[in-house]
């Protein structure tokens, strides 16, 4: 996987978990996994790991079925939307056919068989024969009608039999016209079991033809053996994950173990645990020179020879796909992996993690002795502490509303009997902590949904204060809180507007404190309505706000408690185009504001993507969507900034994924100056990154003689050079320096670095 060094300006790389494995395949003297959201192929010689994603090489985010053919030396992919790729010598052709197709029903690709060079796809809207010669779909057969859709394939003595998750069907695989349902059979034999479960997998072995089924009890499911047109029971009181071959063995992959048979079915040995210690998930597996590799829910890729010696082959990532809520603070980023269902809570138990020097450490239940058997789920919320990086802390939606992290370790837990943290009125014990948000002194600020006095501060020295901001925003949902650059606290509130609030001296004295509630009225905020889903601060200590309605701005912050009615409104960013005024974003549902180390604005949106504007909100730098970006979704739901390197990180519904952009934090010490590539060498033409000098510096490239051939103006920290002269020509070897000077009569300029280019 590529190292943050790597990461290229204007590069994408994807974070995913590699513990999710799915499904796996062997060919071409390799090992491939997929997993819930890319594929990990692994080179059985070099026993080097290659990581597979959308924002690399893949076409589509969300694997679900592989296959490995030997005659055209083909790997196919194919993905939960009925999209499918095939891999020839690391080239990666895409066929939309069927994720295009007019076709109404469930496109995903449950698995894929292949003979004859052809490839056969279990899809639920059919199944669809690839050529793989030709690399186009050559039929679609329809096994019912109405098309059912099918979970499994099977190629049986000289038959196709389709698995729905009801019934099977089989048709000759000699017959020309499997497109006409008529041509399929039923198999009646097959015994109605659909009231309490449901048929799942389906393969064959030496004659034989294997059948799971599903039941609704947990350890209550059946493997069939379909013998002289009767279904026999082969194995019972079983939780099957799922049925594969491999080296002419039968592999019955069960919650807790993996079962190997022979071509006679019977029974060869139980692989029943693995030396890291996990619970065995296996989903498949193959057998491969000596070795079985499975994929495994819980555990990722696995080589295993037997029950007593096993290795995980993975690689850097989190425990868990799942994010909610992202939080950067001096080179470490933290993840909230909860979500909500609607308003209330998605019992999700994923827990959190956290990324620090290009290295993954995850939070959740079974890992932390503290809150284990505690009803504690939905991490919904994530703050880092600035004055030591080493706490996060976590706001939940469960009966433990707010959960404090040390290191790699959960050190303090607190609900409603040791801090002042308000349940939700009728929730029988559940509380909601929407944010939290650590300032400079340690101090944690706490948005708390639904109390009599929503914010709270937890101060560095364990000491509880709540404030009453006035009744508009008593007992109502809270949303994000920020601190501005005069520790002003601003809050979201639905049905309120925003509150913002200063404690005055001291946090401990309520008699200096003041608040003042601004709303959708013409006089008192002018906003265009009272749910505000997003806040933020920027360099000139502007308030963004972001609404399902669109995106406001408020620019006399500094005299909010003072300035008469009408004076600390919102304000909309117009632009002007000929004759015509338009609204910037219009009415965009926007989820989330962040601000680079230029001062330039990233806006998230609920189905729009992401944007990034200028300083001052007026254009639109680029926009990022599924169509024109590897972004996982369109549905972003929040944006977390590395301010040191420049890279955004984007939490979307389908996953953490980040983008390098050209802005970062000024640093006018230049302490930490880094420029890249270097050398450059004749086969790169990217940009070259200077990175790590004084905010908006002018930046000039000169030739040892002292002669220009380049200058430019940095974002925030970070400028580049894309490596020709001003005359438009490629840069020729030799040394070139770098000098940047700021408009300040106090700092004069400087050669900050120098760049080698090789031609």
């Amino acid at each position: 996987m590529q190292s943050f060094a790597q990461l290229g300006m204007g590069k994408w790389r994807m974070h995913i978990s590699p513990y999710q494995a799915i499904d796996v395949a062997q060919g071409n003297n390799a090992i491939y996994t997929i997993l819930s959201r890319g594929m990990l192929e692994y080179d059985l010689e070099a026993g080097e790991k290659s990581i597979w994603t959308s924002a690399n090489y893949l076409s589509d985010v969300s694997p679900t079925a592989i296959a490995y053919d030997e005659g055209s030396q083909s790997l196919l992919i194919g993905y939960e939307n009925g999209n499918l790729d095939i891999i020839q010598n690391e080239r990666v052709i895409n066929l939309p056919s069927i994720v295009q197709s007019t076709v109404n029903g469930v496109k995903t690709i449950n698995n894929i068989i292949c003979k004859d060079g052809n490839a056969y796809l279990a899809t639920g809207v059919g199944i669809v024969v690839i050529n793989l010669s030709k690399q186009e779909v050559r039929d679609t057969y329809n096994t019912s009608s109405p098309s059912e859709v099918i979970v499994d394939i099977a190629i049986h003595q000289d038959s196709l039999f389709a698995l729905t998750n009801e019934n099977l069907r089989v048709g000759a695989l000699s017959n020309q016209f499997l497109a006409d349902p008529g041509q399929w059979n039923l198999v009646t034999s097959l015994p109605n079991y659909t009231a309490d479960g449901i048929y799942n997998s389906l393969v064959s072995l030496n004659g034989n033809l294997l059948i799971g089924y599903n039941d609704v009890d947990y350890n209550s499911d059946t493997l069939f053996n379909y013998v002289n047109g009767q279904p026999q029971v082969f194995l019972t009181d079983i939780e099957l994950n799922g049925l594969s071959t491999s080296n002419n063995e039968l592999l019955v992959c069960t919650a807790g173990d993996l079962k190997i048979y022979d071509s006679d079915l019977d029974p060869v040995a139980t692989i029943f645990q693995y030396q890291h210690g996990t619970f065995m998930e296996p989903q498949n597996a193959l057998f491969y020179d000596g070795d079985y590799y499975v994929a495994d829910a819980n555990s990722g890729l696995v080589k295993t020879p037997n029950a007593f010696n096993s290795e995980q082959i993975i690689f850097e990532g989190p425990r868990f796909n799942d994010a909610y809520r992202a939080d950067w603070e001096d080179g470490k980023l933290a993840i909230a992996g909860g979500g909500l269902n609607g308003t209330g809570p998605s019992f999700n138990t994923r827990g959190g993690s956290y990324f620090e020097e290009e290295q993954w450490t995850s939070t959740y239940q079974a890992n932390q002795p503290i809150i284990q058997g505690e009803n504690i789920w939905d991490f919904v919320s994530v703050s880092v502490d600035p004055s030591d990086i080493s706490n996060v802390a976590y706001g939940t939606y469960s009966e433990i509303p707010l959960i404090i992290q040390n290191n790699n370790s959960i050190v303090d837990t607190f609900g409603y009997s040791n801090s002042l943290l308000e349940p939700s009125p009728g929730s029988t014990g559940w509380g909601y902590v929407t944010d939290v948000c650590y300032d400079d002194e340690g101090n944690l600020w706490i948005a708390n949904a639904f109390g009599d006095q929503p914010m709270k501060v937890r101060t560095s020295e364990g000491s509880w204060f709540s404030f009453d901001l006035g009744n508009s925003v008593k007992t109502k949902l809270t949303r994000r809180i920020v601190i501005d650059n005069n520790d002003v606290k601003w809050m979201g509130v639905d049905g309120a507007g925003v509150v913002a609030f200063d404690h005055g001296e001291n946090i401990d004295d309520a008699s200096d404190d003041r608040y003042r509630v601004l709303n959708t009225g013409a006089n008192s905020g002018a906003l265009p309505t009272s749910t505000v889903e997003a806040i933020e601060v920027d360099f000139d200590n502007n308030i963004w706000v972001g609404t399902p309605e669109g995106m406001r701005v408020l620019y006399n912050s500094n005299n909010v408690f003072d300035a008469s009615a009408g004076d600390y409104n919102f304000q909309k960013l117009l632009i002007e185009f000929g004759e015509n005024v338009e609204i910037v974003l219009g009415t965009t549902h926007i989820t989330d504001i962040e601000i680079d180390g230029a001062n330039r604005k990233w806006i998230g949106t609920a189905s729009s993507g992401v944007f990034l504007l200028s300083s001052d909100g007026l254009e639109v730098v680029r926009n990022f969507t599924t169509e024109n970006s590897p972004l996982l979704s369109n549905n972003i739901l929040d944006i977390s900034i590395d301010q040191n390197t420049g890279e955004v990180f984007f939490v979307t519904n389908e996953g953490l994924i980040s983008y390098r952009s050209d802005a970062s934090q000024g640093d006018i010490n230049y302490t930490n100056v880094k420029v890249f590539p270097n050398p450059v060498h004749p086969t790169y033409f990217g940009p070259i990154t200077i990175q790590g000098i004084a905010f908006n510096s002018d930046v000039k490239i000169t030739d040892m003689a002292g002669n220009l051939v380049y200058q430019t103006t940095s974002n925030g920290g970070t400028a580049t050079w894309n490596g020709q002269t001003l005359q438009g020509q490629r840069a020729t070897t030799g040394v070139y320096l770098i000098w940047t000077s700021v408009d300040d009569p106090d700092t004069k300029g400087r050669k900050v670095g120098k760049v080698v280019f090789i031609n």
